[in-house]
């Protein structure tokens, strides 16, 4: 973001009843396994923090 080194990661995390839980990833600990899948975008995508909303948004 702005230049510098930013992740938006999403993941799914189940529980030992079998449900599935989803949401933005911000830190993890692993302690017996885990996949991960990463997608690779073409060109350059970038964030920006837009002040009237309060949000990142993508800047292509």
């Amino acid at each position: 973001m702005n230049d510098e080194f930013y992740t938006h990661i999403h993941m799914s995390a189940g529980n030992e009843k079998g449900e599935v839980f989803g949401g933005h990833l911000n830190r993890a600990i692993i302690s017996a396994t885990c996949e991960i899948v990463i997608t690779i975008i073409e060109g350059r995508v970038d964030h920006h923090f837009d002040e009237t909303i309060g949000l990142n948004l993508f800047k292509f």
